[in-house]
């Protein structure tokens, strides 16, 4: 991967990050309480989630691109 699309990748990661601090932080929720009474299930499914997540975010980026290219 070249460095340009790893920056690519790190400003949406770096929104969500900012999204979920909000979040937790309305709801007084503390992140490492959570993560200390997650069970292997639950992590699990949150990694199979992050997983779909990626790739929807990759084939919607990869459609973009494909439009742009069209566009022009």
């Amino acid at each position: 991967m070249d460095g340009k699309s790893s920056n690519h990748n790190a400003i949406p990661e770096k929104v969500a990050k900012v999204m979920v601090d909000e979040i937790f932080r309305k709801n007084n929720v503390n992140p490492e309480e959570i993560k200390n009474n997650i069970s292997n299930d639950q992590k699990k499914m949150l990694k199979e989630m992050v997983e779909d997540l990626r790739e929807q975010v990759d084939q919607f980026n990869k459609g973009e691109k494909d439009t742009t290219k069209t566009d022009e």
